[in-house]
């Protein structure tokens, strides 16, 4: 029977463990004034940091004053323990439960409005919002004389409960705000309490007051209660390994301290875990190792390196690793358990064998896992082979290399996301400390949740997340996956992607470490590359594929949270397909961001469903009164009235260069009679008549026939050139239009031979359009 710890040791471990050490290293924790320190909380997914540190103890903060209800106001501590419908944040009724959160001190917020006055008591840390249209969150102990505290009036269908409305009542001026006159300590410290809304994160309290919740946390306690919750240890398990931490030998009482007998089951894991990365990084230097060592040392890695990354060997023996751990007192159950060893049909055989070995590390340095790299070709298992889900090892919420890049990354507000191991130990020695990895598995929720809260990841946006990928088809997959989870991370997310198909540890071999370095830097953000990425699978040559290819990248940039933001992508993609139309791109951007926000109430049941609306009254196929189809239509009358005035100008026009389909196609039925050119006489208008492929351009070419040009008097030859010349202006513009398309799509670093081969020739183009306007000028 496991003897318990003793009492005086538990209570060395509780002084030799401060609470703001032990958070750290899960957490990125910053000065929240009066000693105290906050960070984004670690068991709920929230967007502004809740979650403090103070006195040795961490929680999120309650408010505590009367709670406008359906049932009218009550006082919070009514509450407690139950059920309640409030008012949340977007004035709609809605359950919440309510709980205590235990005794605190508690601040005094005197708020006036129309002459009156009155006093809410709430924590230092809890969340108000100040300002109207543009909402700010504020702590209590930020608040200051001056501000005036966000309001919330009742939007929900449901009837308004008797009292509710008059404890909602306008000021004077029609505006409810109540006014902060003074923030000050009150010397009361007693329970405190608040509500627990899943949407919004707020709920309202008499007169209308929004405030903040917290986030359904509810939890607190010392060192040890955090390392319980956090790594879902026993009260024993976090005592062994804080212990461990802080260097105290414990002892247990009935029986004395018997080493590895009495400790918990994590405890021993990962201790077989520190024991077996020993055994390994031994083993790289033995003769047996030296293929792995020259596949180090072939990417730039030496003995150094290696030993600083912990890298090792797995001899090619059935059972070498088992052997050691055995004389080691390791059981066999504790080895397959903790994913060392697999069960083979004799006993437990190494899970490990001939293969390169990265230890995998959680956010406080503990060995929880391996990652295995194949070496020998004979080799029939996959390349990569790593440590099974365990006890200790989950490959969904591990980040490799997040121990040694956790400080960098809080510090410098960034964190690069590689795809390998030898990626990171690249990125590392090249300079970029803030590099991880995925282990066995692609980026996911929960490693969005540890990298947050590394960040801490706020609403303003200031930290940076770079994703890099190989050039290929596959990198650029993977990107675009990384792109669907953009919207998770208040951080703006960036793309590095190397052209040439290196990834960092080879782009390192290739061209040193300042490349690495430029690699990161060159970083586009994410929205730009999804975008980007998105354009380039239409032909933008055509009119066709240019708008095909706004429609495919009009619902990304809708997603964009921020409108100016989300109005500049929308000008940069009408200059990337070249379609040189800022307002239709805008329009049809916002069309996808209004629907967007359509199907979001709609989800959430706050609109009813309209009636169908009618159809929109059919659109004509073109403007009559646009000037292109104006100068193609009265070019077209003159090569059908006076074909002769027109010249063989007129036939090295392209009908493709028509906007008009009719008009295209009676340009095509000139071209195909001779052009004008072969015009004889009067009977011209007939010839085409006869020759048309269908009534619909047969009666177009009638209407061309019989109606008058827009020139007072008889067409000169200066009129006819005009126009010509006018017609030619729209098709070289839309040639211009390709290349700056083009141009526009191009890296003129990566590929600058092609990028001054298209500049010269849009130079000729410019110059050409220019010659044409001064004689359509010219000739009027």
């Amino acid at each position: 029977m496991a003897g318990r710890i003793r009492d005086e040791d538990i209570a060395l471990v509780r002084e030799r463990s401060p609470i703001d050490a032990v958070v750290g290293e899960y957490v990125q924790l910053r000065n929240a004034g009066g000693g105290a320190l906050k960070g984004l909380c670690p068991f709920h997914d929230e967007k502004s940091p809740s979650f403090n540190v103070s006195n040795g103890l961490w929680h999120c903060l309650a408010g505590e004053t009367r709670v406008l209800t359906r049932e009218g106001l009550r006082p919070i501590r009514e509450l407690a323990g139950g059920t309640h419908r409030i008012l949340g944040r977007d004035g709609r009724w809605r359950d919440a439960p309510f709980y205590s959160f235990g005794v605190q001190p508690l601040m005094r917020i005197v708020l006036s409005r129309d002459g009156r006055r009155k006093e809410i008591h709430a924590t230092a840390e809890h969340r108000w919002f100040v300002g109207a249209s543009e909402q700010r969150e504020l702590t209590t102990r930020a608040l200051a004389p001056g501000h005036r505290l966000a309001y919330v009036l009742t939007s929900s269908p449901e009837p308004v409960p008797a009292g509710v409305a008059a404890a909602g009542a306008r000021g004077s001026d029609g505006d409810p705000s109540w006014v902060v006159e003074s923030v000050e300590e009150s010397g009361r410290v007693e329970e405190v309490f608040c509500a627990v809304v899943d949407e919004g994160h707020a709920f309202v309290l008499e007169d209308n007051i929004l405030t903040g919740n917290c986030f359904g946390c509810g939890e607190g306690g010392d060192a040890i209660a955090f390392i319980q919750k956090i790594d879902h240890l026993s009260f024993t398990e976090a005592i062994e390994r804080l212990a461990a931490k802080a260097g105290i030998q414990l002892r247990y009482t009935e029986g004395g301290y018997v080493p590895g007998r009495q400790k918990g089951e994590r405890t021993r894991l990962v201790e077989a875990h520190r024991a077996a990365a020993e055994f390994y990084a031994e083993h790289l230097l033995t003769p047996a190792a030296e293929i792995g060592r020259r596949f180090l040392a072939e990417r730039g890695f030496g003995r150094e390196e290696a030993e600083r990354f912990g890298v090792g060997y797995a001899p090619n023996e059935w059972e070498a690793l088992v052997r050691h751990l055995r004389g080691r007192g390791f059981s066999d159950k504790e080895l397959i358990t903790g994913g060392l060893a697999s069960q083979g049909r004799r006993g437990p055989i190494d899970r490990f064998r001939g293969r390169l070995i990265w230890p995998i590390r959680d956010l406080t340095g503990d060995v929880v896992g391996f990652g295995a790299r194949r070496l020998e070709e004979r080799d029939d298992g996959p390349k990569y082979l790593n440590t099974p889900e365990t006890p200790l090892f989950k490959k969904g919420s591990v980040l490799y290399g997040a121990d040694l890049a956790k400080k960098e990354i809080a510090r410098r507000r960034q964190a690069v996301i590689v795809e390998g191991y030898t990626d990171v130990m690249a990125c590392h020695l090249a300079g970029v400390g803030t590099a991880i990895a995925t282990s066995g598995t692609s980026f996911g929720d929960e490693h969005i949740k540890i990298l947050r809260r590394l960040l801490m990841d706020q609403d303003e946006a200031s930290g940076e997340v770079i994703f890099t990928f190989d050039g290929d088809a596959a990198g650029q997959k993977a990107a675009l996956r990384a792109f669907e989870s953009e919207h998770k991370f208040a951080a703006q997310t960036f793309v590095a992607v190397q052209p040439d198909g290196l990834d960092p540890c080879d782009l390192r071999m290739k061209h040193g470490d300042a490349a690495v370095r430029d690699l990161v830097a060159s970083r586009v953000p994410l929205f730009r590359f999804a975008i980007r990425a998105t354009i380039e699978k239409y032909d933008l040559d055509t009119t066709e594929g240019r708008l095909a290819a706004i429609d495919a990248a009009a619902p990304i940039i809708a997603g964009i949270r921020d409108r100016g933001m989300r109005d500049r992508y929308a000008i940069d993609l009408d200059r990337w397909t070249g379609f040189l139309d800022e307002q239709f791109v805008l329009r049809r951007v916002r069309e996808h961001a209004t629907r967007r926000r359509g199907d979001t109430r709609g989800r959430r049941g706050a609109a009813a469903e309209a009636p169908e609306a009618p159809a929109p009254p059919p659109v004509p196929a073109y403007d009559p009164n646009d000037p292109i189809v104006r100068v193609e239509r009265e070019t077209l009358k003159l090569a059908v009235q006076r074909p002769a005035l027109l010249g063989p100008g007129f036939d090295a026009v392209s009908p493709d260069a028509m906007l008009v389909p009719g008009h295209a196609a009676v340009c095509r039925l000139i071209a195909e009679l001779g052009g004008t050119a072969a015009a004889t006489g009067p009977e011209w208008a007939g010839l085409l008549r006869d020759a048309a492929p269908n009534d619909e351009v047969r009666g177009l070419v009638t209407s061309l026939a019989v109606e008058p040009l827009r020139y007072f008097g008889l067409p000169d030859d200066r009129y006819a050139q005009s126009q010509l010349s006018r017609l030619q202006e729209v098709q070289v513009t839309r040639e211009i239009a390709k290349l700056q398309s083009k141009l526009g799509r191009l890296n003129p670093v990566e590929h600058g031979e092609e990028h001054r081969r298209l500049f010269g020739d849009l130079m000729a183009l410019e110059q050409q359009r220019h010659k044409l306007r001064e004689r359509g000028i010219g000739s009027l």
